[in-house]
Formats: structure tokens, C-alpha cells, sequence
């Protein structure tokens, strides 16, 4: 440092006096201290220069050339990221955005747990019960009760046990009750920096409705007939054998999961997987899941729309899959219609009309049931392959711009080259109308290999004769 300065002695007075501080009173959080206020060392250093030119130019003395000499900058740049680097490592720590593991060990903080007491009201036979936890888990019960149950197990990650019996203090597992509306509240109002994790169970009664929300909670939920209802930062959701509607938003999710639904299922928001089983009523689906969505025997209308994608389908007796890339089904009942922006789709054994609408993407539809309904393909760039009964009657319009035409039925449909496309055509007078048109792609219409027929019932094994009775004593 420059001759004559303050900020020399100064710092080593600092340095000294924070480490006799810690000697004195070993249990002041020394680190936690350095890594919030270290940029005060900054604005002292830059106050004191400040102070230094002041008193030269007062004084009559000639004013330094630069406030800060070049050593002293390249001091201050290593100072500003060792201490802005700690600062984030401890953070990112601390809220759960991450954990940094070395051989198992965890290199900031350290995970502590707390006794929970466990609650018991009385709600009724048909409560309505909201679940607000700030981060953790919750698995709700329905059982044949009166009664609302819930024990639970508490952990808070901190970088000493002295700061997380603070934020135990300050983060209580509270149950109340009026009448039948039941709230259970745990963890919601997290200190800074502190990470507080509550798994909870609970038992509801049969006929509850339950709302659940937070900030990062995983949900599994079964056996009630009530209305559900969750609303979530970040969650992972498996619902399974409810009665009432299923509402679900979330921000982020890795899966969502509904089986056995008696009801309605909705879903809003973004997330990955999705799996839908079993469900009785109508499904809407309306948000940006990037992993696989699988629908399976869905009593009523589906409707799924995201930012590039829009279905929808009478029902999905078979089948549906959607991924970012492709659209597969089988056995779905129409009418049904799909418009994408990029994506392949293959439909088989689609029962009633068809139309679809792709900007890029092949599409592959195979129909082996006689009983062909109306089809409306068109692609603005991508193949087009549709497989039919020989047996079926239809109508057919089909043209590529630009691409090859195979027809595998020979003279019963009529075959046109123009260019570099071509174009297909059939005419049958009441027949259903098959519309396919690509501006760039081959385009194929095949005759479809017969479905095989149903295997007959496996018989009955035949009951086992009854043997004779034994001969009596008497007729020996």
C-alpha cells in the first residue's frame, strides 16, 4: 500500500480485533458474519482513501495520482470474488437449490432433526381439510373416521444447531379446527437462508375434500371422495382411488400421477411426466410438460393444449402418448383432432372421424376395422401413410406437392403425376371421405392387415368326479 496510508493499520486493527472477539465469545457465528457483511471491508477501505484525499487537498498538500493503486485493485477484484463466491456457495446450500457432496460428506451445513407432536381433531365425516406446507412431504389417508390425524417429522438444515433451534422455534407444525373446515399448516414461513423439511402424514376421513399447497411439497394421496385440490411451486403429484374432481397447477413437477378417479381430472401449469389411468370423467390437460404424458382408459372427453400441441378425443378406451417429439395411439374413440407444430403422430384403430393438422412431422394412421370413419390429414412438410381395410368403402382425395404417391390398391384408386408430386383419387358415392394433403413428402395409402379375431374363451376345467362312498361295515 501506498506510504503514509490508513488503511493499512486499520485492517490489521479489524482482523485483529474480529479473531480476539471469537476468542472471547467462541459462540458468535464468526463465518456467517464474514460471509453477509464482507463488502462492509470494501466500503471502509474506499471511505478511508476518501478520507486520506480530503485531508491532503484541506491540507495544501498535492493530490495523489490515482485514489487507488493498481496493486490495490487487483486486491480489491480477489477480495469481491472469494467473498461474493462464498457467499453464493453458502446460499445455494442453505435454500435447498442444491447440495454440494465430497465422499458423502456435505461441505456446507449439516441437516438436523426435531420431535414433532402429533395432532388429532375432530372433523366430521365430510371436513374440508387445507394442507399448506413450505417444503417437504405429504401423504394423505382417507379412512372410515371422524377424526383428523397427523404426525409428522421435522429437519432443518442450517450451518450450526444454534441457528436451526432458531428457525424450529420459528417454523411450528400448527392443526386447527372450526366446525368441519380443518387447516394444517407447517413450515410455510421459512427464515432466510434456512432450509426447514416437514414429511407429514395424515389420516382424513373418507368423504374429506383436501387442499394442498406450498412451495416445494411432494403429494401422495388416496382413498377419498371429496373434491383435491394441489397447488404448487415445484411438486410431484400421485393421486390415486378418489371420488371428487382432481385439480392440479404446478410450476414444476418431475411426475403426475392419477389413478382410479371417479371424477374430472385437471391440469395446469408445467411440469414433466404425466400419467392419467383409470379416470371416469373428462380430462383437460392445459400447460408445458416436457417428458412423456400417458393417458389410459379415460371414460370421457379429452382435451390436452400446450404452447405447440392441441388434441382432442371422445374418449381413450386404448391408449395415448405424447412426447415433445411424437403423438402415438390405439383404440381411441373419435372424433378426434390434432394440430402440432412439430411432431409425428401414428393413430391406430381410431373409431369415428379423424382430422389433423401438422406444420412438420410424418404422419401414420392405421385403420383395420371396416367401419372407416372421415379422415383430414394435412402436413405442411412431412410424409403421409395411411393403411385400410381392402374391404372398406371411402372416397379419397390425396395429393403431394412435392414427393413420391404409392397406391397398394391398384385400379380402384386413381393415380396422377404433375411435377415433382402426385396425386391419388377414389370415388364411392356415400362412402366416407379420406382427405390427405402434404406440401413436401411421400404419401402412401396401403391396404391394412386385418385385425385377428378375438380368442374364443378358454374353457372351464371340468369339475372333478366325486369318488363313491366306502363300502359300509354291515355289508361286509
Amino acid at each position: 500500500m501506498r506510504k503514509g496510508s490508513l488503511v493499512a493499520p486499520l485492517l490489521l486493527i479489524l482482523i485483529g480485533g474480529v479473531f480476539l472477539v471469537r476468542n472471547i465469545r467462541p459462540e458468535w457465528p464468526l463465518f456467517e458474519t464474514l460471509f453477509t457483511w464482507w463488502p462492509v471491508l470494501l466500503m471502509a477501505w474506499g471511505g478511508l482513501r476518501l478520507v486520506e484525499i480530503l485531508a491532503a487537498h484541506f491540507g495544501g498538500r498535492p493530490l495523489p495520482a490515482r485514489g487507488i493503486s493498481g496493486g490495490e485493485w487487483a486486491l480489491v477484484v480477489i477480495i469481491t470474488i472469494m467473498g461474493a463466491g462464498v457467499w453464493s456457495a453458502q446460499r445455494f446450500a442453505q435454500e435447498g437449490l442444491g447440495r454440494l457432496r465430497i465422499g458423502g460428506v456435505e461441505v456446507f451445513g449439516e441437516s438436523f432433526e426435531y420431535p414433532v407432536e402429533a395432532k388429532s381433531l375432530k372433523a366430521g365425516k365430510t371436513p374440508r381439510v387445507t394442507i399448506d406446507i413450505g417444503r417437504g412431504s405429504a401423504r394423505v389417508v382417507g379412512a372410515d373416521t371422524d377424526e383428523v390425524k397427523v404426525t409428522a417429522r421435522k429437519s432443518i438444515r442450517a450451518l450450526n444447531k444454534r441457528v436451526a433451534d432458531g428457525a424450529d422455534k420459528d417454523t411450528p407444525l400448527a392443526a386447527t379446527a372450526a366446525g368441519e373446515t380443518v387447516v394444517i399448516r407447517a413450515g410455510a414461513n421459512q427464515p432466510d437462508n434456512i432450509r426447514v423439511t416437514y414429511d407429514v402424514e395424515i389420516t382424513v376421513p373418507t368423504g374429506a375434500s383436501v387442499t394442498c399447497q406450498g412451495q416445494n411439497v411432494d403429494v401422495d394421496l388416496s382413498g377419498v371422495d371429496g373434491r383435491v385440490q394441489v397447488d404448487s411451486e415445484r411438486s410431484g403429484v400421485r393421486i390415486q382411488n378418489v371420488g371428487g374432481m382432481v385439480v392440479i397447477n404446478t410450476r414444476s413437477s418431475d411426475l403426475i400421477r392419477a389413478v382410479n378417479v371417479r371424477n374430472d381430472v385437471e391440469l395446469r401449469g408445467r411440469g414433466r411426466d404425466v400419467e392419467l389411468e383409470n379416470i371416469t370423467g373428462q380430462v383437460n390437460v392445459n400447460g408445458g410438460y416436457s417428458g412423456e404424458t400417458v393417458m389410459r382408459n379415460i371414460g370421457s372427453q379429452v382435451r390436452f393444449e400446450s404452447s405447440v400441441t392441441e388434441i382432442r378425443a371422445a374418449r381413450i378406451p386404448g391408449t395415448l402418448n405424447i412426447t415433445l417429439s411424437a403423438l402415438t395411439g390405439d383404440g381411441i374413440a373419435g372424433p378426434m383432432a390434432v394440430k402440432a407444430r412439430s411432431k409425428d403422430v401414428r393413430l391406430t384403430d381410431v373409431t369415428g372421424p379423424i382430422g389433423i393438422d401438422v406444420d412438420r412431422g410424418d404422419v401414420d394412421l392405421v385403420q383395420s376395422r371396416a367401419d372407416v370413419a372421415k379422415i383430414d390429414v394435412k402436413v405442411r412438410s412431412g410424409a403421409i401413410e395411411v393403411a385400410l381395410p381392402e374391404a372398406a368403402r371411402f372416397s379419397l382425395d390425396a395429393e403431394t406437392e412435392r414427393g413420391e404417391v404409392v397406391n397398394d390398391f391398384g385400379g380402384r384408386v386413381k393415380e396422377e403425376t404433375s411435377g415433382r408430386g402426385g396425386k391419388l383419387t377414389a370415388s364411392a358415392p356415400g362412402a366416407p371421405q379420406v382427405t390427405l394433403k402434404t406440401g413436401r413428402g411421400s404419401l402412401t395409402v396401403r391396404k391394412a392387415v386385418p385385425a385377428p379375431p378375438a380368442a374364443p374363451p378358454a374353457p372351464k376345467p371340468a369339475a372333478p368326479a366325486t369318488p363313491p362312498p366306502p363300502p359300509r361295515a354291515d355289508n361286509l
